[in-house]
C-alpha cells in the first residue's frame, strides 16, 4: 500500500536463551509454502519422507553486524512476536551460525507471520506469500546494509505501525496493573454521584486522557467519555452503561494486548503492496471502503456473515457487475430455510418469486427471480473465490441502521451498491451513470464486465489505531482472535519440539 494507509472500520536480546525456545520459530526447518484450500485436518495429512538438504553457507559477520542482529531479536516483543514478560534471548558468544539461524527464523516470521501453513482455518483464505530471507540477508551482510534489511521486514503500512505503538502502550497499562473491574452497572446513571462512579471515571481515564479521573459524579464529562468509549468498542454511543458497554470496559488490559497481537499477525498476511484502487471490507465492523489512488473515496455500512455463517477473509478482484440479478439459492439455504417455510406456509415460494428449476439429473434447485423481492437486490459484484461469496444489494435496508450488522449467510450486503457500481465503472463509455440507471429501471438481467478489475479484500480487523494513538477494539464475533492465539501457541510448541529432536 503506497502512503501507508490506515484500515477503515469504516489497519537487544537478553542472554543465553536456547535457539529452540524462540517463540517465532515456527516450522523453520520446512520450506515456506502457501497452504492449500480447503484445510486438510492434521490427522489426514501424510508426512512426506524427509529429503536431505545441503546446508547453506552462512556469511561471516562483523562484530557490529552481530550486534545489529542481537538488537533486532531483542526488539521482537515490540512487534508482538513474544510475550512482553518473556525472558527471551538470542544465542551469545562466538556462535555466529546460531545467531544467523535465529535471525532468519525471526525475519521469516515477521515478514509472513508465525502461523504454520497447516494451522490456517479454512475461512482464513488470506494467506501470506512464501518468503525465504536467506538471499536478502546475505546481500545485506555483504553490502553492510543490515539495518535497511531489518527495517524492511515488518508490514509497510501505517495500520501496522499504529498498532505497534498501541501494543507498547497497552503492555505498559497491563504492567502497571491494568484497570479496575466494574462489578455492576447499578448506580451508574447520568446525574448520579457515588463511589461506583468514581471507579468508572478512573477506569475511563486510563484509556481516555481527555477525562479527569477524579470526582464521583456522572456529569457531562463522564457521559461524553462513555460515548467515546462506546464508539471505540463499536457500540451505540448512548452515554449510558449497559451490559455490552460494561462487558467491553471489563475486558482486561492483557486481553487487549493479545487482541492487538492477533491483528498485527493478520497484517503480515497481506501482500507487501496493495493495489491503489481497491475495495476493502472490515468484516468485524461491517464497513466497506473504496480506495482510489490509495485514498478512501467512498465508505458505507455493510452487513456481513453472522457467527456460524462467517464471511471469509480473502483477496480477489471484482471482474463484473450484474444488474437486476436473480438469486441462485445455495442448496444448504434451500434445505434449512426455504423448503421448511414452504412446508409450513404453502405458497411461500411463489409469493416470494422463487421458482423450482430442474437440474437435469433428477434433482432440483431454487432460483429467485430478479426484482423487488430478490434477496440480491438490484446489483451484484462478482469475484472469483472458493467460498461462493460476493458483494450485493438487498431489499432489507433496516439492518444498516444497527450498530451490530452481522446477519448475512456469509456474503456482504451493501448500503450503497449503486454508488459503488458507478465508481467501479467510471470511465467506461458503455456504462455511464445514466446507462446504469436505465438498466436498473428496465429490470432485465445484464452483466457489465469491468475493463479494469477492482481488487477486493475481505479482512477481519478487531483492533486498529488512529494516528492520534486512539485504539478501536471491536468484539471478536467469530472468535478468530482467540483461535489465532491458540494456533500460534500450538505452532510454536510443535516447532520447539521438532527443534529438540534435531
Amino acid at each position: 500500500m503506497h502512503g501507508r494507509s490506515l484500515p477503515l472500520s469504516a489497519p537487544l536480546i537478553g542472554r543465553a536463551w536456547p535457539l529452540l525456545a524462540l517463540p517465532w520459530l515456527v516450522a523453520a526447518q520446512s520450506p515456506d509454502q502457501a497452504p492449500v484450500l480447503p484445510l486438510i485436518p492434521p490427522s489426514a495429512q501424510t508426512a512426506p519422507a524427509p529429503v536431505p538438504v545441503a546446508p547453506r553457507p552462512m556469511p561471516a559477520l562483523s562484530a557490529h553486524q552481530a550486534d545489529q542482529l542481537r538488537h533486532m531479536l531483542d526488539d521482537a516483543a515490540a512487534d508482538g512476536m513474544a510475550p512482553a514478560d518473556a525472558d527471551s534471548a538470542a544465542p551469545t558468544g562466538s556462535d555466529d551460525a546460531a545467531l544467523v539461524r535465529a535471525a532468519l527464523d525471526y525475519a521469516r516470521a515477521l515478514r509472513r507471520g508465525r502461523l504454520a501453513p497447516g494451522d490456517f482455518l479454512g475461512n482464513w483464505g488470506l494467506r501470506p506469500a512464501a518468503y525465504d530471507p536467506y538471499g536478502d540477508f546475505v546481500a545485506a551482510v555483504k553490502a553492510d546494509r543490515l539495518a535497511d534489511w531489518v527495517q524492511g521486514l515488518a508490514p509497510p503500512y501505517a495500520g501496522y505501525d499504529t498498532l505497534r505503538h498501541a501494543l507498547a502502550r497497552y503492555r505498559g497499562i497491563a504492567a502497571d496493573g491494568g484497570w479496575p473491574v466494574i462489578a455492576s452497572a447499578d448506580g451508574l446513571r447520568p446525574g448520579s454521584e457515588n463511589a461506583q462512579i468514581k471507579l468508572l471515571r478512573t477506569r475511563l481515564a486510563i484509556e481516555d486522557k481527555a477525562l479527569d479521573g477524579g470526582g464521583s459524579r456522572y456529569d457531562e464529562d463522564v457521559v461524553a467519555a462513555v460515548q467515546r468509549a462506546q464508539r471505540r468498542y463499536g457500540l451505540e454511543p448512548t452515554g449510558q452503561i449497559g451490559p455490552a458497554t460494561l462487558a467491553a470496559l471489563n475486558v482486561s488490559a492483557r486481553d487487549r494486548v493479545r487482541q492487538i497481537e492477533a491483528n498485527m499477525e493478520r497484517w503480515r498476511w497481506l501482500p507487501r503492496t496493495l493495489p491503489t484502487r481497491r475495495v476493502q471490507v472490515n468484516i468485524a465492523a461491517a464497513v466497506l471502503t473504496l480506495f482510489e489512488a490509495d485514498a478512501p473515496v467512498l465508505s458505507m455500512r455493510a452487513v456481513t456473515g453472522r457467527p456460524g455463517d462467517e464471511t471469509p477473509m480473502l483477496a480477489s478482484s471484482i471482474h463484473s457487475i450484474v444488474f437486476n440479478p436473480p438469486w441462485n439459492v445455495p442448496s444448504s439455504i434451500a434445505a434449512k430455510e426455504l423448503w421448511p417455510k414452504e412446508k409450513a406456509h404453502p405458497g411461500y415460494l411463489k409469493a416470494h418469486d422463487f421458482r423450482v428449476i430442474d437440474t437435469g439429473n433428477g434433482g432440483t434447485r431454487l432460483q429467485q427471480r430478479a426484482g423487488s423481492k430478490s434477496a440480491l437486490g438490484r446489483v451484484k459484484f462478482d469475484f472469483e473465490n472458493p467460498y461462493g461469496v460476493y458483494l450485493h444489494d438487498t431489499p432489507s435496508q433496516g439492518t444498516f441502521g444497527r450498530y451490530s450488522r452481522l446477519a448475512s449467510h456469509g456474503c456482504v450486503r451493501l448500503a450503497q451498491p449503486v454508488a459503488l457500481a458507478k465508481r467501479a465503472l467510471e470511465g467506461d463509455a458503455q456504462w455511464t451513470p445514466d446507462a446504469i440507471d436505465a438498466a436498473l429501471a428496465k429490470g432485465d438481467t445484464v452483466r457489465a464486465p469491468l475493463a479494469q478489475p477492482v481488487a477486493v479484500f475481505l479482512l477481519y480487523w478487531t483492533a486498529y489505531a488512529g494516528a492520534d494513538g486512539r485504539v478501536t477494539f471491536l468484539g471478536d464475533p467469530y472468535g478468530w482472535d482467540g483461535e489465532l492465539a491458540n494456533r500460534l501457541k500450538s505452532s510454536a510448541t510443535r516447532a520447539k519440539q521438532a527443534a529438540t529432536l534435531q
